[in-house]
């Protein structure tokens, strides 16, 4: 349900939600003599207490309520307090306490702290690629909120990028396309609208391969408030893709047309 309420952005429910679980898993720690595996929980009790207050710590901040952000995220920063606790268990102890440190920092940057900037990418390029996109959503979100250029750091991470478009996932998606959007405006707001406009063209072309209709959708709405800003060779290179785009379809409603004349046969 908290997974549920994030991807569509219910902010309100996913509080809601983790109160909830937080307050169920108080109630079993505090009951249960084997705190870890009582009542067929599939997982530690400090997966549960960590997971229901980041959640919680994520819906606040996307409210922008900060400092109540900063409260979750004290307490899933600590949560060695938990008794009984096996190998998995002092994992994910270890594994909210760095969660913790990276969400310090995003509450820090969309608060104007800039001068953590490159602490966080530091921490982002030691961290799991999982962290990459949500990093640099949080770098453009502030770069682009307090005004201030990030072009080093996109340079610098750009493989990283790219190595992720070879197997994103469906779980990626969002993230992709929400860090692909900010790109843009964070052009748009540098006033480099070839980079921008580059960056549209590029997307058209990943939203084809992956065949992610939302994607290509968004792609063609942002390229089309840009298009007075194209070049030549940029427009050209749209129509392009839009040709692909249309002869795909047509062979595609072909087939089905044959397919369908076939089992009437």
């Amino acid at each position: 349900m908290l997974k549920a309420s994030f991807s569509l952005e219910n902010w309100g429910a996913m509080i809601e939600i983790a109160d909830r679980l937080i307050t169920q898993i108080a109630l079993i720690y505090e009951t249960s003599s084997d705190t870890l595996r009582e009542q067929n929980l599939k997982r530690s009790i400090p997966y549960y207490f960590g997971f229901s207050l980041c959640s919680k710590g994520i819906a606040l901040q996307k409210l922008g309520k900060y400092p109540e952000a900063r409260m979750c995220i004290q307490k899933y920063a600590e949560l060695g307090w938990i008794k009984g606790l096996d190998d998995e268990g002092i994992n994910e102890v270890k594994y909210y306490c760095n969660i913790a440190k990276a969400n310090t920092y995003v509450l820090d940057l969309l608060e104007g702290q800039t001068e953590v900037l490159k602490e966080y990418v530091e921490f982002i390029r030691n961290s799991a690629e999982e962290e990459l996109l949500p990093g640099l959503i949080t770098i453009l979100e502030s770069s682009i909120k307090y005004n201030y250029s990030v072009d080093w750091i996109l340079s610098d991470l750009k493989n990283n990028v790219n190595d992720i478009e070879e197997y994103v996932t469906n779980v990626d998606i969002r993230y992709y396309e929400e860090y692909i959007y900010l790109l843009v405006m964070y052009y748009y707001e540098q006033e480099n609208m070839n980079e921008a406009i580059n960056t549209i063209l590029e997307t058209l072309i990943f939203s084809i391969k992956i065949e992610n209709d939302t994607n290509l959708k968004k792609s063609v709405a942002l390229f089309e408030l840009l298009r007075e800003h194209a070049h030549q060779s940029q427009l050209q290179m749209y129509h392009n893709i839009m040709e692909k785009i249309i002869v795909k379809e047509f062979t595609n409603e072909k087939e089905n047309v044959l397919a369908y004349s076939r089992s009437l046969d």
